[in-house]
């Protein structure tokens, strides 16, 4: 499992260069992916109205369709609710569609992004950042589960995910050894 870590979130960000075509796309769609832990397939399969409302707002959640069918609402904080505002504005800006029924995430041709299209993506902007780590846009799911599981109980992390099982999202759960030897200390506390 690769996890990035915050100076690493950091450093692909920065390779983005704004001024390129698709680059406010790139920086939005990373951010989005890093703030809702999305799997490649449910984010190049949300449609504009999947995350704003009719009246031009972004939603407070999304409700996406993961494996096996299965239906979960994911909240949409801050920065993932900037970055719909930011990916809508650039596809408008573009020419692309924005009703609610149209692709959020669009090639060149105003077709759907693929999920092949979102891994080239995140493997160029991966390159240019000289990463020394291996990412995908899984990676950017497994980055948002970990730091969720800092700041969240297992089964919060486990329904924004969407797992069926608690035993699948235990392995985002670390255990330093500073918070080891706190709750041993607590024991004398008590």
């Amino acid at each position: 499992m690769r996890i990035l870590l915050p100076s690493q979130e950091q450093q692909l960000l920065s390779a983005i260069r704004p001024g390129e075509p698709f680059g406010p796309r790139g920086r939005a769609l990373i951010l989005f992916a890093l703030h809702t832990g999305l799997r490649s397939h449910e984010l190049c399969s949300l449609n504009v109205g999947h995350v704003m409302t009719w009246d031009g707002f972004p939603r407070q959640w999304v409700e996406v369709v993961g494996k096996g069918g299965f239906q979960r609402q994911v909240p949409l904080n801050a920065v993932a609710r900037q970055a719909v505002i930011d990916l809508v504005h650039f596809n408008r800006a573009r020419g692309f569609a924005v009703a609610g029924e149209s692709p959020l995430l669009v090639t060149r041709r105003h077709g759907r992004l693929p999920t092949r299209s979102l891994r080239d993506i995140m493997q160029r902007y991966r390159e240019r950042a000289d990463l020394d780590v291996r990412c995908s846009p899984h990676s950017l799911r497994h980055s948002f589960a970990s730091r969720l599981a800092e700041q969240a109980s297992l089964p919060v992390v486990q329904a924004v995910l969407g797992h069926r099982r608690l035993s699948s999202t235990e392995v985002y759960t670390r255990t330093t050894p500073a918070q080891l030897a706190a709750g041993v200390e607590r024991l004398a506390d008590g």
